[in-house]
């Protein structure tokens, strides 16, 4: 393992917004986590699949995607990844209705779907998920 992030948690971000992937993986290195990223589910199984992505936590958004549909892909990277089935899951909604904003909701054992209202919520959501504080 590299040095420099021996003690940062990494999260394998899935994202597929050209505009969207640098802001969140700078913010989320400005966070002080280490973040591997992959364009797209295609992408994240071919990262997965040569067993060198280990990762404390899995942060996705597909665009277009229901967050029913992005949980169930997200599980299938999990399984594929062989991680032990407690690595968590989020998964961003890019689109809901307004009474869910800023909420955070646990959608399995260790699965989430966040509905985003500001850059803190997602910042205290991983930091828990993570036991980073």
């Amino acid at each position: 393992m590299n040095i420099e992030h021996e003690n940062q948690p990494t999260i394998f971000l899935i994202e597929e917004d050209d505009d969207t992937r640098p802001v969140l993986r700078q913010n989320l290195k400005r966070y002080g986590y280490h973040v591997i990223v992959a364009l797209d589910e295609e992408d994240a199984m071919e990262r997965v699949g040569d067993g060198n992505v280990q990762a404390e936590l899995i942060l996705m958004n597909l665009t277009g995607k229901s967050p029913e549909d992005v949980l169930k892909i997200g599980r299938h990277i999990r399984k594929h990844a062989k991680y032990d089935g407690h690595t968590p899951l989020v998964v961003m909604s890019e689109k809901h209705d307004e009474n869910l904003d800023g909420t955070d909701v646990k959608a399995g054992e260790h699965d989430w779907i966040t509905y985003l209202e500001d850059a803190d919520q997602l910042r205290n959501l991983l930091a828990r998920l993570t036991e980073k504080v």
